[in-house]
């Protein structure tokens, strides 16, 4: 099975960054100098937030539970009896993106050993009814050493792409402001006066850090002193925007994806959400509960959801819709269905999703086209049907597996 691996981190960083580039008025790319965008452009996509690990700070706890009799060569023990013993906990600290613990490294090395990837915190267990002190700390001892030289990799690979970076974006930067500066230059040579537009930008700067997302109390609710928030639709059209820079370069990366299974490519919108928005205490705002749903919660509530599916056809669509709606709590909660399709016949899967959409019986307006494969539609809640759910529809056209 696929796995995700730091080539696909840096590729879909790359692809964010130069779409960036290419969405820049002239306005905009005259507002700062060249090294000061291309400073801006390293800390926003060529800075990893790799994960740092702390031996020296691992402890230790015990759980009950049962474990294997006695030790065999096969790791999964077979048949063999089990008995009521100590489960033992090692919990390893770290701070950084922990969803790089599911990332490959470039080149092989050893599989990151088991454990549980909790906010700060890897959790190894080790159960057996025959274990010393001693063999406990040489399998932790060399785990550990495991992780770290996995890290290693990931800090140099991600090192490797930053240096690299620069070099790349510089002329392109250059290009696209020398024809702003002539553009300027023209309009500012004629003899008539320029009237100055009401909608003009202002200077624009990137954030130095990933930038919180900050949502808003809808008005009618907060009147009634039981506020409810909602995702700012700027912050709502970025993630999308983000979801859809990752999953075209599922598109362009046949032999990476061709095998991925929903899990992996869950864990790849996850390292690139987390990584362009703060959350407030693990640092991750995009976490996932389950196997596909990717969300944000605001005060122990959902506000943003999204599904990630492979096309399962005219009824499955219609069932990931229900699960999609049966995780919103709030009203204009704004969600998103995105739908992977290994079929021949991509038109045609386009067209069934939406006959699907507007077949749903939750089903309220749409879509609203916002590409050839992104649809936004409007469906009522299933307990409220004065309440609107914004959907999202995406579809991707991802690699199909090649026969050997």
């Amino acid at each position: 099975m696929s796995h995700p691996s730091m080539r696909d981190y840096i590729d879909a960083m790359d692809k964010q960054a130069f779409d960036r580039l290419g969405r820049m008025g002239n306005d905009e790319i005259l507002s700062r100098s060249v090294e000061e965008w291309i400073a801006d452009f390293i800390e926003k996509f060529a800075s990893a937030d790799i994960p740092v690990i702390y031996p020296d700070q691992v402890s230790h706890s015990t759980v009950t539970g049962e474990v294997a009799q006695y030790a065999v060569p096969n790791a999964n023990y077979g048949n063999v009896p089990k008995v009521q013993g100590l489960i033992h906990q090692f919990h390893l600290p770290f701070t950084g993106n922990r969803n790089f613990f599911f990332y490959e490294p470039e080149g092989w090395i050893e599989l990151f050993p088991r454990a549980e990837v909790l906010a700060d915190e890897l959790r190894i267990s080790i159960g057996g009814a025959w274990y010393t002190p001693q063999v406990l700390e040489d399998i932790v001892d060399k785990q550990v050493a495991i992780i770290g030289k996995r890290l290693d990799r990931f800090r140099k690979d991600a090192e490797r792409y930053k240096q690299d970076f620069p070099g790349r974006l510089r002329p392109r930067l250059e290009e696209k402001r020398n024809k702003a500066e002539g553009e300027a230059q023209t309009a500012a040579g004629l003899k008539y006066p320029l009237k100055k537009r009401d909608d003009a930008p202002q200077t624009y700067r990137l954030p130095a850090t990933p930038k919180p997302l900050a949502p808003k109390a809808a008005s009618s609710s907060a009147a009634k002193g039981h506020p409810e928030f909602t995702l700012d639709e700027s912050d709502y059209q970025d993630i999308l925007r983000i979801c859809e820079s990752m999953s075209l370069v599922m598109e362009r990366s046949p032999t990476v994806f061709e095998k991925a299974a929903e899990e992996h490519i869950r864990v790849h919108y996850l390292v690139q959400l987390n990584g362009q928005y703060q959350g407030k205490a693990t640092g991750e705002t995009f976490n996932n509960i389950g196997k596909t749903d990717i969300l944000i919660r605001h005060e122990n509530k959902n506000m943003f959801v999204a599904e990630c599916k492979f096309w399962g056809g005219y009824e499955g669509l219609k069932k990931t819709a229900d699960q999609l709606l049966g995780y919103t709590t709030w009203r204009d909660t704004k969600t998103a269905l995105i739908i992977f399709s290994r079929n021949q016949d991509f038109t045609s899967v386009i067209s069934e999703a939406q006959r699907a959409m507007k077949d749903h019986p939750h089903f309220k307006t749409g879509p609203k086209a916002e590409s050839e494969t992104r649809f936004r539609y409007v469906f009522t809640h299933p307990d409220d049907k004065q309440r609107d759910i914004i959907v999202t529809l995406m579809l991707f056209n991802m690699p199909k597996p090649v026969k050997t």
